[in-house]
């Protein structure tokens, strides 16, 4: 028991004792004393937390019970009614003093950016003087000539890159052109195209050196680029000789069957080996046979290797 229960019960006021007024009562019954107790107060806590504008929690005294001569026809208060009034309390906004100088900072900051910022953007040309304006013109008229120059030289370093890569370029196709068409003449490189066949017949071994290099010049004289006898590539030096059961063709024996594979204008060819008296007459009078064939397309695969020439030089371009 705490002192101030202590203390509450050693100052309670006796008990009162009412005498009912005995002609009041009916006969038979006996009037019994009235015992009133007087209200005593109670201490309710107050569970709403301490703000700075509510004074700390009083004691609110209620009393401990009701005389008969209370109104029974007053409510008690709603229960919970004080969380929500300390709700109500908690979410209430409160402005500190701390709070409202921040705010006052940060206004009086913002007033202050903005009117930096529209003086930096009035500060502009409008602001220097006839001098400066003056000097800016004439160095952006400077710059001005300099890019240009530059945009001069640039285009003419472009014409003369374009002009040399040009003549290089048309340089190195000319160069191909003719490597081409002197690997094709002197039998460095194989050959395809239109031209003929001719395949020679002789049993009897009766076709000499003499037919054959007369029927090499007929071809020649009818434009033949390339030709090829058996499996020997025949240029502007091959030579014929007798050869033992057959024939010597740049050095290397060749036996019949003979056939010629020549790349060139077919029709010119067949006909100047048809000619009367010519090479194809010539072979047949000696008793072997010839078959002369167009063809779109003939492959020339043999290849030789040039010999270098030992008396003839390049003559050195002139100059003017």
């Amino acid at each position: 028991m705490s002192a101030r229960d202590a203390g509450g019960d050693a100052a309670s006021p006796a008990p009162e004792t009412v005498t009912p007024d005995e002609s009041s009562v009916e006969p038979g019954l006996r009037a019994e004393p009235e015992t009133r107790t007087a209200a005593q107060p109670v201490t309710v806590p107050d569970t709403r937390p301490a703000t700075a504008d509510r004074a700390p929690a009083q004691q609110v005294a209620a009393p401990a019970a009701l005389s008969p001569d209370h109104d029974h026809d007053e409510e008690p208060a709603p229960a919970g009614s004080g969380g929500w009034t300390t709700l109500r309390g908690l979410m209430r906004p409160r402005a500190t003093r701390s709070q409202i100088l921040t705010a006052l900072l940060c206004a009086l900051l913002g007033f202050a950016v903005v009117a930096q910022l529209r003086q930096t953007r009035d500060d502009g040309l409008a602001s220097l003087r006839q001098s400066e304006l003056v000097g800016i013109l004439d160095q952006t008229t400077r710059q001005g000539d300099d890019l240009q120059r530059e945009i001069a030289e640039l285009e003419r370093t472009r014409a003369e890159l374009k002009s040399g890569t040009d003549s290089r370029q048309a340089a190195l196709d000319a160069a191909t052109r003719s490597a081409e068409m002197q690997g094709i003449l002197t039998g460095r490189l194989p050959a395809v195209g239109p031209g003929i066949t001719v395949n020679l017949t002789d049993p009897t071994v009766a076709i000499g050196y003499e037919h054959m290099l007369n029927m090499l010049e007929e071809l020649r004289n009818a434009g033949a680029e390339a030709v090829q006898l058996n499996d020997r590539r025949l240029t502007a030096s091959s030579y014929f000789a007798p050869g033992d059961g057959g024939l010597v063709v740049d050095g290397a024996l060749v036996r019949p069957p003979y056939q010629w594979a020549v790349i060139g204008s077919p029709q010119t060819m067949a006909t100047a080996l048809d000619m009367h008296g010519g090479a194809l007459a010539m072979i047949r009078n000696s008793g072997a046979k010839a078959v002369v064939t167009i063809e779109d397309r003939v492959e020339v695969t043999a290849t030789r290797e040039p010999a270098a020439p030992r008396f003839a030089t390049p003559q050195p371009a002139q100059t003017s």
